[in-house]
C-alpha cells in the first residue's frame, strides 16, 4: 500500500536577518553570531543572545575544522529526499568548540579529523584522510 505525500513548505520571514548565513554557504564559509556582550558563539545563527539577552550580535566564520562526535546513516529518507542516494549525517565539534550537524562526505568514524564546507545549501564535513 503507497502512502500518501505529506508537503508542508514554510516562509521564514527572517530571510534578510539570515542573508549572511546563506551567503556565506555559498562561498563555502560556515558562519555563525557571536554575542559582543558577552562572547558566546551560536550556531545556528541567533538573533539575540539566550545566555545574557543581549541584541548585538556579530557574524563569523566558526571554522573549517572539526571532529566527529557521532554520526548515523541514514536508509529511510525523509520526504524531499527519497531521491537521495543513502547518505550519512554527522555531529562534528568545530575547532572553535560549537557542535554542529552535517552531511559527512566519507567514511566517517567518531573522533575523524573533517573538514568543513559547503554546496551552498548545506553544512558538507568531508573526512580528512
Amino acid at each position: 500500500m503507497d502512502g500518501i505525500p505529506l508537503i508542508m513548505k514554510y516562509t521564514l520571514p527572517a530571510e534578510e536577518l539570515y542573508k549572511p548565513f546563506w551567503e556565506g554557504l555559498k562561498r563555502g564559509e560556515i558562519l555563525g553570531t557571536r554575542c559582543k556582550k558577552c562572547g558566546t558563539l551560536y550556531f545556528p545563527p541567533q538573533k539575540d543572545c539566550p545566555k545574557c539577552m543581549a541584541s548585538d550580535m556579530e557574524w563569523m566564520d566558526i571554522g573549517k575544522v572539526g571532529e566527529v562526535m557521532t554520526y548515523s546513516i541514514v536508509l529511510q529518507k525523509p520526504q524531499g529526499f527519497e531521491n537521495f542516494s543513502d547518505y550519512t549525517i554527522g555531529i562534528v565539534r568545530t575547532e572553535k568548540g560549537i557542535d554542529l550537524m552535517c552531511w559527512v562526505i566519507g567514511t566517517p568514524k567518531v573522533g575523524a579529523k573533517v573538514f568543513l564546507t559547503s554546496d551552498g545549501q548545506r553544512v558538507l564535513c568531508k573526512v580528512r584522510s
